[in-house]
């Protein structure tokens, strides 16, 4: 057993060393995922940084004004690609991206540079572009500052015509499993055809470009991006896709 402790990609960061310890042939399967709990802790010290919000998040909302915490728990078996004639995979992991800003401990780079990065890397490693990528699951943590981050390192990539959404309305910020949620989700999206809504975004903040979906869309899904970023710059994307590269 292995404990990946990489503050709010934990969860994601658990598939992308499973999958080299898979193509390492250390294993040939692995349950990876990731937990959290809430604590008075984790509340009092979200609450001195001033990023929690008053009502329910808001991501990429004009009034969006903090996060939601949540708590959670989720698991997946990761293995290897089977032989020809064995039962295939509903979803495939197809790439992932790592980065670190080295840019503050509690902010990341308002550029987005160390996003972007992870989010090319994942790209390569999935052998895709841009424009093949269906649906995007943003960290979207409906902080000023975070959603704005992540728009820039999104748009600069994609461009705004890649539909996006933020899963955090629906759960809050589940810190250490939100990476491994939101994973689930996205293999859910392409196993059911489906691109959820962010929850409680009204307005989209005009000065963001990210294409955000206010409605739920049932619509072919096949690739899915689910990024997550967390406190000391770290950077995890993933890429999961309908079928093998």
């Amino acid at each position: 057993a292995l404990s990946i402790s990489t503050a709010c990609t934990s969860g994601a960061k658990t598939f992308a060393v499973a999958s080299r310890y898979i193509q390492a042939g250390l294993c040939d399967a692995a349950v990876v995922g990731g937990v959290d709990s809430l604590c008075l802790t984790t509340l009092y010290g979200f609450n001195s940084l001033q990023l929690l919000a008053a009502q329910p998040c808001r991501p990429w909302d004009s009034q969006r004004d903090g996060l939601s915490l949540g708590e959670a728990a989720g698991f997946v078996l990761l293995q290897a690609q089977p032989p020809p004639g064995a039962a295939q995979p509903r979803v495939w992991l197809r790439g992932y991206g790592e980065s670190s800003d080295a840019y503050h401990m509690s902010s990341a780079d308002p550029a987005g540079t160390g996003a972007q990065q992870a989010m090319r890397q994942a790209l390569e490693r999935a052998q895709l572009t841009p424009a093949q990528i269906d649906y995007i699951n943003v960290h979207g943590t409906a902080t000023p500052a975070n959603d704005s981050t992540e728009d820039n390192a999104i748009t600069g990539l994609f461009g705004s015509t890649t539909p996006c959404s933020s899963t955090k309305g629906w759960t809050g910020h589940t810190l250490g499993a939100a990476g491994a949620l939101e994973a689930i989700f996205a293999c859910l999206c392409i196993e059911h055809d489906f691109m959820p809504a962010s929850l409680n975004t009204v307005q989209p903040d005009p000065a963001l470009s990210a294409r955000i979906l206010l409605q739920a869309q049932d619509t072919p899904v096949h690739t899915v991006l689910s990024n997550s970023f967390g406190f000391g710059g770290t950077n995890c994307s993933l890429i999961f896709a309908q079928e093998a590269a």
